[in-house]
């Protein structure tokens, strides 16, 4: 059975509430027939004008999946909440996207359309639907919608009938015998909704039944033929794509170990030929279309990266390929952004740089603090108490290691004065502590998902460990390999004391 939950209503003050979990992200919409008195400056593509209480000073950011494949996020923009918690975000789309707004880890979806003017209330966080403050979790957020066809408003309304369907047949999927259900569900659907000229929701529709189906006893055969064969790649719609990297999941590496695709291993692990794997995958029935088959390729090469399926440097070399040789824009877009994600944070390859202020405002580099030491990096912020544990051991490694290694604690709390309030409680911390004050941007640069984070830098700037063990792991291992003296040769000619 689909994990897309039920979805319920009630009535508040008149404003519809809904909470909509969705198989993709837990999502919270607020949705209101209420319509917009007036329309905000057409200036920007899309104006996003909202409230955030409780978030005052705080930064709010936009941002989007790059592609669906490497599901890399890149920020479209953001701006400050205000001293009364009100904030306009403004950026370009010349498609419908699926958005995501950030508050520090407070997260919230919506769908945005080109030229679209919205109002919406991002709702404080409630710490009763979460355990770990240190994760990215969903709040709720409140939409005041122009009409019935717009985006927003076609996908709750679908949600509602599509959990409806789920919760009145569940016999029928615990039984694994849904598929006359699902058919009269899907025609009733397309009669519902036939005055909607949207494609991008009418494929919203098709793939949400189409991922439903394929957990059901349906045939790969018969979901290929009726939802990929012969069909439009839809790159940017979530719920293709969902239905997309599921069918295809393990594609590559499944198809290499099967008789037809015995020689896949070679061509990827001794030859790194872009081609040559292309000539084995289209082998399989599923894979006839050049598109289709140079996609679950390259969704191949980025899962086989991570399961060492093969070997990471051919990996890499069929990747760069693509994005030279490939006819198809996307597909270089995308095989380049896979690279990206590859080298920017893994062993040997180089830290993003840094320039932060310390609790007296003076700024200290990572190029400073590299200089012939090592650099071992920790983010935190003071309400996180995993944090604080770990930097009660951090004192003992300086004693052994801190003429060698640079211990430093960045901040990543809301201002400066927090830094300085944290180390005035704890005036035994004496290592080196300095506040983030990039807007997210260093967070975003170090991949931040979590705190505490460590990671650990030579003199060249370049990763040791990323992320590197914590105090209480075995770091200190790490360290004491990394300074211990290096034997002493002896070549020919030299002279030995005895």
């Amino acid at each position: 059975m689909s994990t897309r939950a039920v979805t319920c209503a009630v009535t508040l003050s008149g404003i519809e509430v809904r909470t909509a979990t969705n198989h993709h992200m837990t999502r919270y919409i607020i949705i209101s027939s209420i319509l917009f008195l007036s329309l905000l400056s057409q200036a920007q593509n899309v104006i996003i004008k909202g409230s955030a209480k409780s978030y005052e000073y705080k930064e709010i950011g936009v941002w989007v999946n790059s592609d669906y494949i490497s599901k890399t996020q890149k920020q479209l923009t953001y701006s400050v909440i205000d001293s009364v918690g009100n904030f306009i975000l403004e950026f370009n789309s010349k498609d419908i996207q699926y958005i995501t707004l950030k508050v520090e880890k407070n997260i919230s979806s919506m769908y945005i359309e080109p030229k679209g003017n919205y109002e919406i209330i991002f709702m404080p966080p409630d710490s009763t639907t979460y355990q770990n403050p240190n994760l990215e979790h969903d709040v709720k957020l409140s939409i005041k919608l122009k009409s019935k066809t717009e985006i927003n408003s076609l996908t709750m309304d679908y949600d509602k009938r599509f959990d409806d369907f789920l919760t009145a047949d569940y016999i029928s999927f615990l039984k694994r015998t849904p598929q006359a259900k699902i058919d009269s569900f899907k025609i009733a659907m397309k009669e519902f909704y036939s005055t909607v000229n949207n494609p991008y929701f009418k494929n919203y529709i098709t793939y949400t039944i189409a991922s439903i189906e394929q957990k059901t006893k349906v045939s790969e055969k018969k979901l290929y033929s009726e939802y990929l064969v012969k069909k439009p790649i839809l790159y940017n719609n979530l719920e293709y794509m969902l239905f997309f990297n599921d069918f295809f999941k393990q594609k590559i590496q499944d198809f290499s170990m099967s008789k037809l695709g015995t020689p896949m291993a070679f061509q990827i692990n001794d030859r790194g030929s872009y081609s040559g794997t292309l000539e084995v995958l289209k082998r399989d029935d599923f894979l006839q279309n050049d598109t289709l088959r140079e996609l679950v390729l390259i969704k191949g090469l980025h899962e086989s990266y991570y399961d060492n399926a093969f070997k990471k440097t051919s990996v890499v070399a069929i990747l760069q390929q693509i994005t030279k040789e490939s006819v198809i824009e996307e597909h270089k877009r995308i095989a380049q952004t896979i690279l990206n994600s590859f080298s920017k944070l893994q062993k040997g390859s180089q830290a993003p740089f840094f320039e932060l202020p310390d609790k007296t405002g003076l700024t200290r580099s990572l190029d400073e603090l590299r200089t012939n030491k090592y650099v071992y990096l920790m983010f935190y912020d003071a309400n996180c108490s995993s944090c604080q544990q770990q930097m009660k051991i951090i004192p003992s490694l300086i004693k052994k290691y801190g003429d060698r290694i640079t211990f430093v604690s960045i901040s990543t709390d809301k201002t400066n004065a927090d830094l300085k309030n944290f180390q005035t409680k704890n005036p035994k911390y004496t290592w080196l502590f300095l506040y983030d004050n990039s807007l997210g941007k260093l967070k975003s640069d170090y991949e931040i998902k979590s705190l505490p984070t460590y990671f650990l830098i030579d003199s060249d700037g370049r990763f040791i460990q990323v992320p590197a063990d914590s105090p209480d792991e075995d770091i200190d291992r790490a360290f004491y390999d990394i300074t211990k003296p290096k034997a002493k040769t002896h070549g020919i000619g030299d002279k030995k004391n005895h």
